[in-house]
């Protein structure tokens, strides 16, 4: 079956363009470059989850070019990501157009993001100390290679934390299931917290910021900065989200609404 330009364009809308609509690079990068690759992938044949493997195996591909200590390799690796940043949100218009809905593809979608959002970071500070070892250093601190290791500590603290709050925020959904989701994640509107919600999403989210930031930190060779910067903003984003969470839940208990 042919499917028309339109008939992609128009798949995206209501829900889904309100849920995006404060996410600046799916909004004004991946969402708008995704409605020709999806149209192009369904009339050559491809299916939805055909797209979402090649967008996972384009992330674990990234990855390993940003632990590879190539200056060069390493700015691939982001373009790359980035690549399978719109790959991500085709799949989406794919489905929707030709109404072929999978579990198992969004499983592999969010498995992707999860993995993204765990070893970004991580892999950008192996890389980061690689290259000072190489002699092609992406950053200009530590300047003895001897302590490159704080990179990839960074890298950790970046990673680990931006995935316990994920982890975080879908836990208490399911041990509290009365409270608004809204509410754990606000946006835009919703108070400070919605405030701090929206920024910290669009700056630490694997489909933030944080990818043409890395790019221009490693070409520029400023990548500590990315470290250092994402390292305390995940970790306050992971403070914050604790500390909102526990507020909903006592006074949920409170209210005597008891999770399950």
């Amino acid at each position: 079956m042919r499917y028309t330009y339109p008939q992609v364009r128009a798949s995206y809308g209501g829900a889904k363009a309100e849920q995006e609509r404060h996410d600046i690079m799916f909004r004004f990068f991946a969402r708008p470059l995704s409605f020709p690759v999806a149209w192009l992938a369904l009339n050559v044949g491809l299916t939805p989850n055909q797209v979402t493997y090649l967008s996972l195996i384009l992330n674990l591909l990234g990855l390993g070019l940003m632990a590879s200590g190539r200056r060069l390799l390493m700015g691939w690796g982001v373009m790359i990501i980035l690549l399978a940043l719109v790959l991500d949100a085709a799949d989406g218009n794919m489905a929707r157009t030709a109404r072929r809905f999978s579990p198992l593809g969004e499983w592999l979608e969010g498995l992707g993001a999860y993995i993204l959002s765990a070893g970004f970071h991580v892999a950008g500070g192996t890389g980061a100390w690689v290259a000072m070892i190489r002699g092609d250093a992406v950053s200009s601190w530590p300047v003895d290679p001897k302590f490159g290791g704080i990179l990839v500590a960074l890298g950790a603290v970046a990673g680990a934390t931006m995935s316990i709050t994920i982890l975080s925020a879908a836990k208490f959904q399911v041990v509290f299931p009365t409270v608004d989701r809204n509410k754990v994640v606000a946006r835009m509107g919703g108070g400070v917290y919605g405030l701090f919600f929206t920024v910290g999403r669009n700056l630490s989210f694997a489909s933030g910021l944080v990818l043409p930031m890395a790019l221009v930190a490693v070409l520029s060779r400023h990548y500590e900065v990315v470290l250092a910067l994402f390292a305390a903003l995940n970790t306050a984003a992971l403070l914050t989200l604790i500390l909102r969470c526990t507020m909903l839940g006592l006074d949920t208990m409170r209210r005597g609404a008891q999770p399950l």
